[in-house]
């Protein structure tokens, strides 16, 4: 049976001679992998420019409940917004690579993927839209993030007690204080922090998320985003 599903491209992976597979993160369904057929061909009209990191897509597609391979098939595919930055911005892309390697082992078919997939899709547009203020955002994502995967932040405490040790910049306190600030804020009301902070912050809250979800292990991401955001 064929549905209409909204999208967020995560990344590919080549499939036989001009075929991929596709993981996508959808309104309806939650992550799901489809097989896209012949769209490395030289003939293809779409190609691959549609299936670029975050990239958000209206699409028609074939779901079958339980399938053994756990492999899609998608019927049509069309871009949902323009980017005018993401793809363009060396500093952007490279958030839009950390941000889809993060999701990819994170989200699941939950109950509340409707929820999750619209601020997903805040957060990605707010990301293209911003010309400044946006080196941050990975961070906030990731504070906010925990709400919707089972162990959200709520109290100086929570972070206390879990006994997270680093090396850092600046202070334990200063750290927590500025997570929780950032859980507290809407996405369009946060500013960015400075480098020293955030990369604090941001080591911070992947340990967290490393004590918190079994199996969660390198961003190999991380590398590029470090050496852009110096």
């Amino acid at each position: 049976m064929l549905h209409k599903t909204k999208g967020i491209v995560l990344n590919y992976i080549k499939y036989k001679e001009s075929s991929i597979i596709a993981r996508v993160y959808t309104s309806e369904f939650g992550l799901q992998s489809y097989i896209i057929n012949g769209v490395r061909s030289q003939r293809s009209k779409k190609g691959l420019a549609l299936l670029q990191p975050l990239t958000l897509l209206d699409m028609v597609v074939y779901h079958k409940e339980n399938k053994s391979d756990q492999l899609q098939r998608i019927s049509e595919y069309k871009c949902a917004a323009t980017f005018t930055s993401i793809p363009f911005e060396v500093k952007k892309s490279a958030m839009a690579l950390f941000v889809t390697e993060l999701l990819s082992k994170v989200l699941k078919e939950e109950d509340e993927r409707g929820v999750v997939f619209e601020f997903l899709c805040h957060f990605v547009l707010e990301l293209d839209q911003r010309k400044e203020g946006y080196e941050s955002l990975h961070v906030y994502l990731l504070v906010h993030l925990t709400h919707f995967i089972g162990f959200g932040i709520h109290q100086k405490k929570e972070l206390q007690q879990d006994n997270i040790l680093q090396k850092v910049n600046t202070n334990f306190d200063l750290i927590y204080e500025t997570i929780l600030t950032m859980n507290a804020c809407n996405l369009d009301e946060h500013k960015t922090i400075e480098n020293k902070l955030r990369k604090d912050c941001l080591s911070y809250m992947i340990n967290y998320y490393t004590h918190h979800i079994e199996g969660f292990n390198e961003l190999k991401s991380l590398a590029i985003l470090s050496q852009l955001f110096r």
